[in-house]
């Protein structure tokens, strides 16, 4: 089985022939079409990311969380999915194979695929997979969003926030996105009805109250934003830090939450987001083939994304 591997960081990347997988209880084996590029990606291979523990076991590394495939075998007890099986989903960080998809097959835990209507493509499906799901638990399980509120999602053109201003449409909420003024044409696309320019003096003032602050971007505290929340309000971020501690101190004083979204599989929310695609913009920066591993996560590296970043794997490991 070809990879994109590594063990001297993303210039080390190269393609590696590795055993083929064999799936385990509760695990199948996907065949792979596409992936799509998350932050983890890069900051493991640089070692900056406390998920590389999830690969200390096996040199060179193989990242990529992403899938989009064919099962073409199952393991023990595996009833949930079929050899033929068109997938979709994301390898969770908690429970890696240790091997990831940027490769010709992967292993997945079958509570973490879901099936992929026709109507969904290999590369949209990639590229909804971790940022829908991620995108959904903040907005609806965090921020506990509901139809008629409004949202401000921070970092709206990015690869999470692209996504979550369409999940957040599709849940019936009025979305004002912060972003570049080069991507205002963009997130308006997606489904904002307002959009802010992030360099902004006055970006976070305004007469908009919001019911939830999603910053995909994880750019700024509670306390940034806090004067922007109704009561009730939430404020939801993709990571912890020690000023996303002090916010969770200091919010219920002023009857706002404050949270961060670790993302965990779900075989309905995945569903929910492929009914949802049908209605929904899903955004695409760029696509690069699998033997480019190194150049797309370069890309991600230097951020400006508008969209997902995807990487094509079913074209093979050709040069």
């Amino acid at each position: 089985m070809k990879a994109m591997a590594s063990d001297a960081g993303i210039d080390g990347l190269r393609v590696v022939d590795l055993p083929e997988l064999e799936p385990s209880a509760g695990h199948v084996r996907v065949r792979l079409s596409a992936s799509a590029v998350n932050a983890a990606d890069y900051k493991v291979l640089d070692g900056e990311f406390a998920g590389k523990i999830l690969h200390g076991q096996q040199r060179p590394i193989v990242v990529g969380y992403d899938v989009a495939g064919t099962v073409d075998a199952v393991g023990p007890g595996v009833t949930q999915l079929a050899l033929g099986d068109e997938v979709f989903g994301f390898l969770p960080y908690a429970r890696s194979t240790k091997r990831g998809a940027y490769a010709e097959a992967v292993l997945a835990p079958v509570d973490a695929l879901a099936r992929r209507p026709a109507g969904l493509t290999p590369s949209n499906a990639a590229a909804l997979a971790t940022a829908g799901v991620t995108a959904l638990q903040a907005l609806r399980d965090h921020g506990r969003l509901r139809s008629g509120q409004h949202v401000l999602i921070v970092g709206a053109s990015g690869g999470v926030g692209s996504i979550a201003v369409g999940v957040a449409r599709a849940m019936g909420a009025t979305v004002t996105g912060l972003c570049s003024v080069a991507a205002f044409e963009l997130v308006r696309a997606l489904g904002a009805a307002h959009v802010v320019d992030y360099r902004a003096a006055d970006a976070l003032t305004g007469e908009i109250a919001y019911d939830v602050v999603f910053d995909a971007a994880a750019v700024h505290s509670y306390g940034a934003v806090r004067h922007l929340l109704r009561p009730g309000g939430a404020y939801v971020t993709t990571l912890p830090s020690a000023s996303l501690l002090t916010g969770k101190l200091v919010a219920p004083f002023y009857g706002h939450r404050c949270t961060f979204v670790a993302v965990a599989p779900s075989v309905d929310d995945l569903t929910q987001l492929a009914t949802w695609s049908t209605e929904m913009t899903i955004p695409v920066d760029s696509t690069y083939r699998v033997t480019q591993v190194g150049e797309a996560l370069k890309r991600s590296k230097r951020g400006g994304m508008r969209g997902r970043i995807i990487i094509d794997i079913g074209g093979g490991f050709a040069a």
